[in-house]
């Protein structure tokens, strides 16, 4: 049964999921509540990958849940419909200038702020009615007891650790090479002229699925970062955001005998001691880099 089910509810899961990864909330600035909703969808489909592991699942009590799964995926297909429609709407009233009186005159009565309220708020709702939707899979028996109650006090997370380390089918990248070069410059420019507290950082924004990480791994790979950088660290920072955990990562990246070290004040003046002077070149854009410079000549 729970096979049937996977294989029905499978393709929307994938559709929704695809939809809010979509570079719209860029431009609204709802983001969050599109990576929850993505997020949610995920965990629904490990779910519905699950329930074959297990003898408890009611078929017709699963049939009415995906029902519901289904009623909620399809909400959310036509409220990202929307939000890409105007996405649409915008990208022509900005290109098309001789059209640029009428289309002004189109938009008269059209407010962005409660476009964007709205579409926030349909959303919240799609995540909460989710949320509870994924809530009810153990009284089915699509998870069991343990895993619903770790999902519902958020101990379960999607696995978004990222290595610095290549796959198969991106090392091929085409078409990024100029973008990839600008912030190298922009990097060992930035090295070459910083003081000891105005660090440079350069963030790589954007939905799940866009690329972010794959740009990141050539940028960390490329020739010029390795000669101009002493040292280079891949560092996951991880949700929640623990400063211990991420200095213990970047202690066993450097000195992999001291890795089980506990002490954070002792981790810091180990790391002082084995960075300074150097130049580190780090893939992780939060707190903790400051802590490291400190006292570092």
């Amino acid at each position: 049964m729970a096979e049937v089910v996977t294989f029905g509810v499978q393709e929307i899961v994938k559709k929704v999921a695809s939809l809010a990864s979509e570079e719209i909330s860029l431009v609204w600035g709802f983001q969050g509540e599109l990576t929850k909703l993505r997020e949610s969808l995920l965990l629904t489909e490990a779910m519905l990958r699950d329930a074959g592991q297990s003898k408890e699942v009611r078929p017709e009590a699963v049939q009415i849940w995906v029902n519901k799964l289904e009623d909620i995926a399809h909400e959310a297909d036509d409220v990202l419909d929307e939000c890409g429609y105007e996405l649409l709407r915008r990208q022509v009233e900005v290109g098309n200038q001789m059209k640029k009186k009428v289309l002004n005159f189109l938009s008269l009565h059209y407010n962005p702020i409660l476009f964007r309220l709205k579409m926030a708020h349909k959303i919240e709702n799609i995540n909460s009615a989710l949320e509870n939707l994924n809530k009810k899979a153990a009284s089915i028996g699509l998870v069991n007891k343990k895993f619903s109650d770790a999902t519902s006090s958020r101990e379960i997370a999607v696995d978004r650790e990222t290595v610095s380390i290549f796959k198969r089918d991106e090392k091929n990248i085409v078409g990024r090479e100029k973008i990839v070069s600008e912030i190298v410059t922009t990097l060992i420019n930035s090295s070459n002229t910083q003081e000891n507290e105005n660090l440079p950082v350069m963030a790589i924004v954007g939905m799940a699925g866009l690329g972010k990480t794959t740009l990141a791994k050539c940028v960390y790979h490329e020739d010029e970062i390795g000669r101009r950088f002493t040292e280079k660290i891949w560092i996951c920072v991880s949700i929640p955001f623990e400063v211990k955990s991420i200095l213990s990562k970047i202690l066993e990246h450097l000195k992999p005998e001291k890795a089980r070290m506990q002490d954070k004040d002792a981790i810091i003046k180990n790391l002082q001691e084995d960075l300074k002077g150097k130049d580190i070149c780090s893939y992780w854009m939060m707190c903790g880099t400051k802590i490291l410079k400190n006292g570092m000549t």
